[in-house]
């Protein structure tokens, strides 16, 4: 009997020991390395940090399983959320994905590679509430977030939305932009725009169309069903799944794309509960789609839009202001969400670089991508390796992380990149100066330090000139002594 035969004959367990076999048996039949085998579980994608009431994932056909606090998330895995349930999934570059109640979301691809500056994901989000925040900052980045009515290319780093069946999807940018994209059209949006799209087959608006009324509610009820970001715990990564992501962060981004394609999922996303509507808390979104006020392309108003918009402006004076506040707190949560992920990822590689090159490599990255980060980068890299060659991290003279060859591989790499790390003191880099291998009378001078750095030391005034003591005479040849004023011409 072939494999597959006992694949379908048999359970999971026998199905994989013959295999296992007749691998052994046949070593033609062994599939590429860069591939899976047949049954194996995908590598982690990230994990849950909070879990409220119940959550559960399934993969494939397999039965669904409740989901936990640091459980795993793989690819391909559909997330459910049951009545007053909330979850936050940290993937393995520090982004999060927060969902609310009764959500249904997949993950449909997640590359990520720190080495290569890689960073691509895509989640499709079938129904529910939602929030993204971007963690770790590649060079080469790319988040997709797909809805009913369309998709939306992140190229920023907070979003968050709302999908239902009865009210047009709505989507916010609070920090960087983002395109939105459907069969009928696209739309830009920049930080603290948003827009509305009833389907996918309507254009959609443009984000200065729509009323800070609408966005308000709207962006407070995200607010209510997802968890305050201040009561969030942060549970300790452990040592074992740091070194389990550390690795799958160094596959490479052509193994990972393989492994993807292998493992992709053929079949639909659950079906939504038949639970209640968000529709009662979105009134204002519901009305504004009544008066067609949301599709795209659209002229002059019509009377029943002004009137509309009138009353709502009239009704939430405070609208503005609202928005104001969630857009401030975007950039806040733009800021810490990066630090977190830049730390997250370097303590990941560091627990399974193989060696110090590798781990060099990485930070050199890592600073090219975001160069405003390069002392807590640096900082990071050197508490995170555990290797025995941890003292070679940095070159000898510690001034720069780039390899030789690496600088040759990327001449693509801003020059004054390069020149801020060698600009750094060795305690801005989280190293003692003894790695660097140099005595206080080597090192090297600073340049471009800023005028606050800088001391200026007033020279002190010259001393006076004394004047020197005439020179002794052997004895018995003393000068004459001087004759006063006025002696030369007494005789």
């Amino acid at each position: 009997m072939t494999r597959r035969g006992i694949a379908r004959s048999r359970a999971w367990p026998l199905a994989f020991a013959a295999m296992v076999i007749a691998l052994a048996a046949h070593a033609d039949d062994t599939p590429p390395a860069s591939l899976p085998a047949a049954g194996a579980q995908p590598d982690p994608i990230g994990r849950t940090t909070l879990v409220v009431n119940t959550v559960d994932g399934q993969l494939g056909d397999a039965p669904a399983r409740h989901i936990a606090v640091n459980d795993d998330v793989v690819f391909a895995e559909d997330i459910t959320t049951g009545a007053d349930a909330k979850t936050v999934i940290e993937f393995r570059d520090g982004s999060t994905f927060e969902v609310g109640a009764d959500a249904v979301i997949r993950i449909d691809s997640f590359v990520f590679n720190p080495e290569e500056s890689t960073s691509h994901k895509a989640v499709q989000v079938t129904r529910g509430v939602f929030r993204y925040v971007s963690g770790y900052v590649a060079s080469d980045q790319d988040t997709k977030i797909k809805t009913p009515a369309g998709e939306m290319g992140i190229r920023g780093s907070v979003v968050a939305g709302i999908v239902d069946p009865d009210v047009p999807s709505f989507v916010y940018v609070g920090e960087g932009a983002a395109t939105f994209t459907n069969g009928a059209g696209s739309s830009d949006l920049g930080a603290g725009g948003a827009i509305a799209v009833p389907s996918a087959v309507t254009p959609p608006m443009a984000a200065a169309a729509m009323p800070p009324a609408v966005a308000a509610q709207a962006l407070q009820v995200i607010e209510r069903h997802l968890p305050p970001r201040a009561s969030v715990p942060q549970p300790t990564a452990d040592e074992a799944w740091l070194k389990r992501t550390g690795a799958a962060d160094l596959v490479p981004v052509a193994e990972q794309r393989q492994r993807e394609t292998a493992l992709a999922a053929s079949r639909s996303p659950p079906a939504p509960a038949a639970r209640g509507s968000l529709a009662g808390e979105l009134g204002l979104l519901a009305e504004g789609n009544r008066v067609n006020l949301f599709r795209g392309g659209q002229g002059a108003r019509t009377p029943e839009q002004t009137a509309f918009l009138t009353r709502a402006a009239r009704e939430n004076p405070a609208a503005a202001a609202t928005v104001h506040r969630f857009n401030l707190g975007a950039q806040e949560l733009h800021r810490t969400s990066t630090a977190a992920g830049t730390a997250l990822v370097l303590r990941g590689v560091g627990h399974a670089a193989p060696s110090a090159e590798i781990m060099r490599r990485v930070t050199a990255a890592s600073v090219r991508a975001n160069p405003g980060a390069a002392a807590e980068i640096n900082r990071h890299a050197g508490e995170a390796y555990r290797g025995a060659d941890r003292g070679q991290l940095f070159h000898p003279g510690g001034t720069n992380p780039v390899h030789p060859e690496e600088r040759k591989a990327t001449p693509h790499a801003p020059l004054e990149n390069r020149e801020f790390h060698q600009n750094q003191p060795p305690q801005q880099r989280g190293f003692p100066p003894q790695q660097h291998g140099f005595t206080p009378q080597q090192q090297p001078q600073q340049r471009n330090v800023a005028p606050q750095q800088q001391h200026t030391v007033t020279p002190k005034p010259p001393l006076p000139k004394q004047p020197l003591p005439p020179p002794k005479q052997p004895p018995g040849k003393e000068p004459p002594p001087k004759k006063k004023p006025g002696e030369e011409n007494q005789h």
